[in-house]
C-alpha cells in the first residue's frame, strides 16, 4: 500500500516538473515595436502604387534584416507642417510608435510659408514624440532657388538646427542625388517615381538604423 502511495506520488511529481517546464521554454512572443512614417506625399507614394513606396520598401528591408518593426504610414499628400502639429497628439494616442520618421516641411516651403512658423509646429511634433517616448528621426528637405537664396537657404538650415538643439539624427536631404535627375522623377517635376524609391530609402536607412535594435 505505501509503496502504491510513494509511486504515484512520483508520478505525479514527475508529471507536475515536465508541464512546468514546457510551459516555462515556450516563448511568449512580444508585439512588434512600431515605426510612424509622419510626412507628406513625398512619402504617401504619390503617383505611384503604395506597394512601391518607400515606406512599403522599408518594411520589406525590416523583415529581410531580422528586424521586428511594423510601419505604420501616417503620412498625408498635401500636409503642412501646421496640420501635422495638429494632429500630432492623436495619432501618437493612435498608434503608439517606437520610433517616428518626421518627414515634413516640404509644403511649407513651396507655399512660401513663414520659416518661424515651419520651426515652431516642428518643434512641437519633436517635442510630443519625445514626450510619447519615441525616438525621432528628421528627414531634411530643399527648396527650389527661385524662392531667392536667402530664404531657401533659412530652410534648409531650420532642419539642421532642430537636429542639433533636440539631438536627434537628421537626414540632411530626402532627395539627394534624385531632384536633379528627371529620370527619378515624375512629370510634375517633384515627386519621385517608382525607380527612384529605393534610392530615398537608402538616404534614409543610414539614419534610420542608428535609432533599430534587435
Amino acid at each position: 500500500m505505501l509503496f502504491r502511495l510513494l509511486l504515484v506520488l512520483k508520478t505525479l511529481l514527475l508529471s507536475l516538473f515536465f508541464s512546468s517546464f514546457v510551459a516555462w521554454s515556450v516563448p511568449a512572443y512580444a508585439e512588434n515595436l512600431k515605426i510612424m512614417i509622419y510626412g507628406d506625399s513625398l512619402s504617401a507614394a504619390y503617383g505611384i502604387p503604395q506597394q512601391k513606396g518607400w515606406a512599403s520598401l522599408l518594411q520589406q528591408k525590416l523583415v529581410s534584416e531580422h528586424y521586428q518593426y511594423d510601419v505604420v504610414n501616417a503620412s498625408i499628400s498635401g500636409e503642412t507642417t501646421s496640420g501635422g502639429a495638429s494632429r500630432i497628439r492623436n495619432a501618437l494616442s493612435q498608434i503608439k510608435p517606437n520610433i517616428i520618421i518626421l518627414e515634413l516641411g516640404a509644403n511649407d516651403g513651396l507655399r512660401g510659408l513663414p520659416i518661424e512658423s515651419m520651426i515652431a509646429n516642428l518643434n512641437t511634433i519633436i517635442q510630443e514624440g519625445k514626450k510619447s517616448g519615441a525616438k525621432i528621426l528628421l528627414v531634411g528637405m530643399k527648396i527650389p532657388p527661385n524662392y531667392g537664396p536667402q530664404y531657401t537657404k533659412l530652410f534648409s538650415q531650420s532642419y539642421l538646427k532642430l537636429s542639433q538643439e533636440h539631438q536627434i539624427p537628421l537626414v540632411p536631404f530626402m532627395l539627394e542625388n534624385i531632384a536633379a535627375k528627371t529620370n527619378l522623377i515624375q512629370d510634375d517635376g517633384l515627386h519621385p517615381n517608382a525607380i527612384a524609391q529605393p534610392l530615398v530609402l537608402d538616404n534614409i536607412w543610414s539614419q534610420l538604423k542608428i535609432l533599430l535594435k534587435k
